[in-house]
């Protein structure tokens, strides 16, 4: 078997069809609670879009690992390794700013006030919608970067005199 091969079996040795399809599931996930999320903003961030950040690159990293899995050919492990690393970056940024979300609550009540309880309820939702998303792209960094680590045995070896 051919130094490629070799290497390529690395990559394979860690099942990235099932992690890639996850990656995939868990970006349309990503996307269509952003979709939520935007319609009615709970927080500045729906605004702004960031939900659809790492929903993209959640799932363009799953496209191409099931790509490199299929094709096997060292040149998209190679992809794939740098777009791990750009997605644990950018899925990392993105949960900071869930678990700031979920931490800062500005809503304080009075008991008699029946439209600021409502607003309470409707900020309690998006707080467990928020928790589910961070759950999910929680998920997303784990398999990105375990994926990055397989790929770096395939890609990342010590120079030999053959080079």
């Amino acid at each position: 078997m051919s130094e490629a091969g070799i290497l390529l079996q690395r990559f394979l040795q860690g099942h990235p069809t099932v992690f890639g399809a996850l990656l995939l599931m868990i970006g349309l996930l990503q996307s269509a609670f952003g979709i939520i999320l935007s319609v009615s903003p709970c927080a500045f961030r729906d605004e702004l879009g960031t939900h659809f950040s790492s929903a993209a690159v959640l799932i363009l990293a799953g496209i191409l690992t099931l790509a490199a899995d299929k094709t096997k050919s060292l040149n998209l492990v190679k992809a794939c390794l740098v777009l791990y690393i750009i997605c644990s970056v950018v899925v990392a940024v993105v949960n900071i700013f869930y678990l700031i979300d979920l931490v800062y609550n500005p809503i304080r009540c009075n008991t008699s006030d029946n439209f600021c309880q409502l607003r309470h309820q409707i900020a309690a939702c998006c707080t467990a919608m928020r928790g589910i998303v961070l759950v999910l792209t929680s998920l997303g960094f784990f398999v990105c970067i375990s994926m990055a680590a397989f790929g770096c045995k395939a890609v990342c070896r010590p120079n030999t005199t053959t080079d």
